[in-house]
């Protein structure tokens, strides 16, 4: 935006008018040239205040650093200095330098020569939710859970993550067509966050009890327990890469380096046999069964819950790359890529206290490598066509080697079999995820007339992936069937024109499909297995040609007949997928400008499905946004800019068990600003924000079925359990946050100055996840987590700069 200089006393001809203009304009440019041959340097000192205690702060002090205290000082500086004999350039900086999210950085370079790099930044995230409990050596490796008597007599812990990071790089101009450049980083990240584990007592694992005593017993099946994950680890980057161009072609060639070094392998925590039942009474855990139930013996809850924990493993990346473009005439140029990168995790199970691997392995010898082939060309064949295309295929190959980390327990015979076991005894691999992904896009751009230009797109893509065969040796449980291949396809359409002098605007329509193979079926249904019933052989002759369903693939038709409340995975499924987009900027003089948005788009889940089942799974989803931008400037001085937007998300999924949920997000946001000069030696300005998100969990009774495929399916009312419980429903979880925010700039001299800010947040949520009416969340040991729900912190700050 331009600015006009008024001068309303003085009187100027048009030749007096023209030379002003002229030579001011050149004084002008000779002003900004000289503060960037020779810009200022600056420090500023000074200290900032804030209100309430640690629980007004928790959303406000997440990633600033300033939760736990109520005053930090403030340092800042930028020391820039040019050596004009030699040409040199030295910047030293630094921001921050009071809290927790300080930097230091230094640079040293001749343009054109040579440069060399020194960084240093930290950042502390603190978690917003206070933990209460009992626990002894929280947030360590050997955590010990301590049942609290009663809820909230624990201590108090908040939970940190602290990241420093240091980066070394360097720059070389080989010749004027050639530069190497080296870059170096080590971050380290230490602290603890939230994590835990559940689990309720399968009889596959913890047996079946037999004896009076267990029977007429009281125990806990199952039990949550909140277990800080313990955080300490170093990464390693390291990036080297060489430039070349000259009139027509720009390459580079380059390694890149990943190194993760996860400094606790494990985390082994200690549980004691007790826990809370439903209604908070202390009762023990459920108990270890004897040899006489599974082959062994079994293990009680107690033992689950404390065994070893697997924390990220050490891994480490290799890429080798090149990309660059290639300029055939001046209206046509392509670009390029190829990469290829081998990534290998082999942490040792031991050394990370993980025991009990598979015969032979020590480690799982993971191996993935990647190849990337990318393609493109860019062209104007004619002055008002535009084209643009591009292809990229991606193949990424899992080398790591297959053993049996799944094992079933066998059971005892003749002892009863645990009711809930599928497959004693049973063992199998773990899954590799070899896949291949291809994409193509093409698009051009053709300028109609009456100021419209058209463009069109075409997209493709389509990944396969590897699906499991053999059930003796791969097992996916949950699920009814995998996909080998998916395809989208899809076009774009887009009028943009200049509606007038002052007004442009564009329409866009985007259309996609997505599709697939057959599906790979994951029913265990096996002609060959004994007492198989005749409905099921019956089933296996009709959709599995009398051979074993498991690996086969077949028509999504196919399997509803297997089973009529199949849900396909979300991401494998067939979609349908149409948004539109309405832009548009107004800018009716040089101090006025408004920018308007308008989408709406709509994801529909289009698989077959069983008229009487009902569509099962994740069925549609829509997006609606709508958001206004304007600026105007109300004098030279004094600017005004506000904007609006509403987002509106909604998601339909019908569970497969007898529910329905219609999740909906409703974000609305805006805010209000104004700077402006109240004289050459004081600034000042204020901000105004609003932000509001609502969930909304809508949940339905859903009907079932009666009857067995492939006869005639019967519809079934929705359970009383099922309708009692959509009857109480899930209440909305809200967030709202008011901001304000101010600040003054005033001049002492030339050379110093006062800058003061003051910084005002009310915060007001409803998450009634973590706690609800003012209950907190209660784990299985009487630990709680909670957060204040009306959180209000005023911020205050004065820094004197001083520049040299």
């Amino acid at each position: 935006m331009k600015t006009h200089t008024q001068l309303p006393l003085l009187r100027l001809s048009a030749v007096a008018l023209a030379l002003l203009s002229a030579f001011g304009a050149a004084r002008a440019d000779d002003a900004e040239i000289a503060a960037m041959i020779k810009p200022d340097s600056s420090a500023s000192v000074g200290l900032v205040v804030q209100n309430g205690e640690k629980g007004d702060r928790a959303v406000f002090g997440q990633y600033n650093g300033m939760r736990s205290q109520g005053a930090y000082g403030l340092l800042d500086f930028d020391y820039i200095v040019r050596d004009d004999v030699s040409g040199t350039w030295m910047t030293v900086k630094g921001s921050n330098l009071g809290l927790a999210t300080r930097e230091l950085s230094f640079s040293r370079e001749k343009q054109g020569a040579w440069k060399y790099t020194a960084e240093y930044g930290e950042l502390e995230r603190n978690y917003p939710r206070t933990i209460n409990t009992g626990m002894l050596d929280a947030g360590s490796t050997t955590p010990t859970v301590v049942r609290l008597s009663k809820v909230g007599s624990g201590a108090d812990i908040d939970l940190s993550t602290q990241r420093k990071a240091a980066t070394l790089g360097y720059e070389r101009w080989v010749t004027p067509n050639l530069q190497l450049e080296l870059n170096f980083k080590n971050e380290s990240k230490s602290g603890a966050r939230l994590w835990g584990r559940g689990y309720d007592c399968a009889a596959y694992v913890c047996g079946t009890s037999t004896t009076t005593a267990i029977n007429q017993a009281a125990f806990v099946k199952n039990a949550i327990l909140l277990l800080p994950e313990a955080i300490d680890s170093l990464t390693k980057q390291v990036d080297a890469r060489i430039n070349f161009h000259d009139e027509k072609l720009a390459v580079s060639a380059g390694y890149y380096g990943s190194f993760y070094n996860d400094l606790n392998g494990s985390m082994n925590p200690i549980v004691p046999n007790s826990f809370n039942n439903g209604v908070g009474n202390a009762f023990p855990g459920y108990p270890a069964v004897g040899n006489n139930i599974i082959a062994g013996g079994g293990t009680s809850l107690q033992n689950v819950l404390q065994s070893p924990m697997a924390l990220p493993p050490d891994n480490q990346a290799h890429q080798f790359y090149i990309d660059g473009s290639y300029a055939f005439t001046p209206k046509t140029r392509a670009n390029f890529k190829y990469a290829y990168t081998h990534a290998s995790q082999t942490d040792n199970f031991l050394g990370m206290g993980l025991p009990n691997a598979p015969a032979g392995m020590s480690d799982l010898g993971a191996k993935v490598n990647t190849s990337l082939f990318q393609l493109g060309l860019a062209a104007h064949p004619m002055d008002k066509l535009s084209v643009t295309a591009n292809v990229r295929y991606e193949s990424k190959a899992d080398k790591t080697p297959e053993a049996y980390y799944n094992v079933e327990p066998v059971a005892v015979v003749p002892a009863t079999t645990p009711a809930s076991s599928t497959v004693n005894g049973g063992t199998w691999f773990n899954n590799n995820t070899s896949s291949t992904r291809a994409a193509a896009k093409l698009e051009a751009s053709y300028r109609l007339p009456a100021g419209v230009r058209a463009t069109v797109g075409f997209d493709y893509s389509s990944l396969e992936r590897e699906v499991p065969a053999v059930l003796v040796d791969e097992k996916v449980a949950g699920l009814g069937a995998l996909r080998e291949k998916n395809t989208d396809s899809g076009y774009r359409l887009e009028l943009r024109r200049s509606l007038s002098d002052t007004i442009n605007g564009a329409l866009s329509y985007s259309s996609s499909k997505r599709s697939g193979s057959d599906w790979t079926v994951l029913s265990t249904l096996n002609p060959n297995t004994a007492g198989t019933s005749a409905t099921n052989l019956q089933l296996i002759n009709l959709y599995c040609g009398g051979q074993p369903c498991y690996g086969q693939q077949v028509p999504a038709d196919s399997l509803l007949g297997l089973s009529a409340t199949t849900a396909f995975p979300m991401s494998m499924a067939d979609v349908e997928r149409d948004k539109w987009k309405m832009s548009m900027d107004w800018n009716p003089s040089e101090r006025f400008n408004l920018q308007l948005v308008l989408e709406d788009g709509k994801d529909k889940n289009s698989e077959p499905f069983n008229p009487v089942a009902g569509q099962k799974g994740w069925t549609e989803s829509a997006v609606k946004l709508y958001s206004l931008d304007a600026s105007f400037a109300l004098t030279d001085n004094w600017k005004l800019s506000a904007f609006a937007s509403h987002g509106d998300q909604t998601q339909h999924v019908n569970h497969s068990t007898g529910y329905m949920i219609d999740l909906n997000n409703v974000n609305d946001a805006a805010g209000l600003g104004l700077t402006g000069k109240i004289n050459s030696d004081l600034e000042v300005g204020a901000n105004l924000s609003y932000l509001n998100d609502v969930n909304k969990y809508g949940v339905a009774a859903n009907t079932s079925t009666s009857g067995t495929l492939p006869g005639p399916l019967t519809v079934v009312a929705p359970s009383a359990t099922n309708l009692a419980q959509a009857a109480i429903g899930l209440p909305d979880a809200s967030f709202r946050q008011i901001g304000l925010k101010l600040f003054g700039k005033y001049a002492l001299n030339k050379k110093a100055g006062l800058r003061f800010d003051l910084l005002h947040s009310r915060v007001r949520f409803n998450e009634w996840q973590w706690g609800y009416n003012g209950v907190p969340f209660t784990y299985a040991d009487n630990t709680t987590v909670h957060m204040q729900p009306e959180q209000n912190v005023t911020t205050v700050a004065l820094s004197y700069v001083y520049h040299f």
